[in-house]
């Protein structure tokens, strides 16, 4: 599984290499590809390609006591065909018939792949770990009510109404809120439970997850329906992340603190930057119960992508660093990785900030900051150097060290 993680690294460097490019429509004239076009094949990659099939090698590794089975690695190249069908299609009709193809190829294998998380994870801790899996896959599997609910919309002349983007925020809401987030988690406390520690996170905890998570989607909404109902939803809901969060956090110092000599000390930072960036997401979500900071989170696009960005980038990628980190697919105490990882994290940190800095410039009516386009620019590309500096240590051949240092 180890090589499909490089797989899915690589995804990840090609996504960040069109994130960057997208930066340059502001500096630049570029008539070869559509900005939306580039766009979606942009956020595919990065979630299909990367996420997802990082999430399913780390789920799927030990699924036999030899390893992955022949039909999930069937599956995997499946949904790898698939995703670079949407990388090379994209770009040229957007939402086509070919894309649209690969997409639901895409989905129809995760359905049989999240069928064998579930297989697998019966032999997890019940109400642990295995309860987290769970939970994962089966916002996956309702996150895609979201996609097929579009095409009858559509269908009966609905493309770009409410509807139609309540449809696309389902999706990503139980997608990056749910599966990745419930996932990353599972795995964490597969590890920690693999090393002593009973549970990681309690069934409160986790109830408390689920509950939030079902609650908030009121955010997703809140931009076209502004009523006080929405906000005091998205409220009580964030109130509850906010208590899981907590909860969370104090479960997995107190791990750190247990087992800090069996896992680098590497991946307990990148465990940080998730806990901090899923932190200040939960922050944000609480500002947006304002009705006066709701506005500005919707109509300044600086905060949307940059809200996007802190969940896809800190919370989800630095959490599957982490796993990279414990199951010595990264070795840190090469320099290759340490290197990697610091690009990475500087570009992740220097282009939030960057972006919420310009976001609150323009929300004070201070314009445009000096040379922020080729700024911005400059940090973006930070994250695919990052990854490629990381694949390049990934592909490289090496004897598994003794000990984890």
């Amino acid at each position: 599984m180890r090589r499909w993680f490089n797989i899915a690294l690589l995804n990840f460097g090609i996504a960040g290499l069109i994130g960057a490019f997208l930066r340059a429509y502001y500096i630049w004239d570029i008539p070869v590809f559509r900005f939306r076009a580039l766009l979606n094949a942009h956020s595919h990659v990065a979630m299909l390609g990367w996420a997802f099939i990082a999430m399913v090698a780390f789920m799927l590794k030990d699924e036999t006591p030899k390893g992955p089975s022949r039909t999930t690695l069937a599956l995997l190249a499946i949904s790898q065909l698939a995703v670079v069908g949407m990388l090379l299609g994209f770009p040229v009709q957007s939402y086509g018939a070919f894309t649209t193809s690969v997409t639901i190829t895409h989905m129809l294998a995760s359905y049989l792949l999240g069928a064998r998380v579930l297989k697998v994870s019966q032999t997890w801790r019940v109400n642990g770990s295995g309860m987290l899996a769970r939970l994962a896959v089966l916002m996956m599997y309702i996150s895609t009510l979201g996609v097929w609910a579009m095409w009858p919309i559509i269908e009966g002349g609905g493309f770009g109404t409410e509807l139609y983007y309540w449809s696309i925020q389902f999706y990503l809401h139980f997608q990056l809120n749910g599966w990745f987030w419930f996932g990353g988690l599972a795995l964490w406390s597969r590890w920690a439970e693999t090393h002593g520690v009973g549970y990681l996170l309690d069934r409160t905890t986790i109830r408390l997850w689920v509950i939030s998570v079902l609650l908030t989607f009121a955010l997703a909404i809140a931009w076209s329906e502004r009523h006080w109902m929405v906000y005091a939803v998205n409220s009580v809901g964030v109130f509850l992340q906010l208590w899981a969060g907590w909860r969370t956090a104090k479960a997995v110092f107190g791990a750190q603190r247990r087992l800090q000599d069996k896992a680098p000390l590497w991946a307990w930072r990148c465990v940080t930057y998730a806990l901090v960036g899923m932190a200040l997401k939960v922050v944000m979500q609480a500002a947006v119960a304002v009705p006066q900071l709701a506005v500005m989170a919707f109509t300044v696009r600086n905060f949307v992508v940059g809200f996007i960005h802190l969940n896809t980038l800190a919370c989800i990628s630095m959490m599957l660093f982490a796993m990279a980190l414990v199951n010595r697919w990264f070795i840190s105490t090469s320099t290759t990785v340490r290197i990697g990882l610091s690009v990475f994290t500087g570009g992740m940190v220097l282009s939030e900030g960057l972006l919420f800095l310009q976001g609150g410039m323009f929300w004070l009516g201070m314009g445009m900051m000096p040379g922020y386009y080729g700024l911005i620019l400059a940090l973006s590309m930070l994250l695919p150097a990052g990854i490629f500096v990381l694949l390049a240590h990934g592909w490289r051949k090496r004897t598994p060290l003794p000990a984890v240092p």
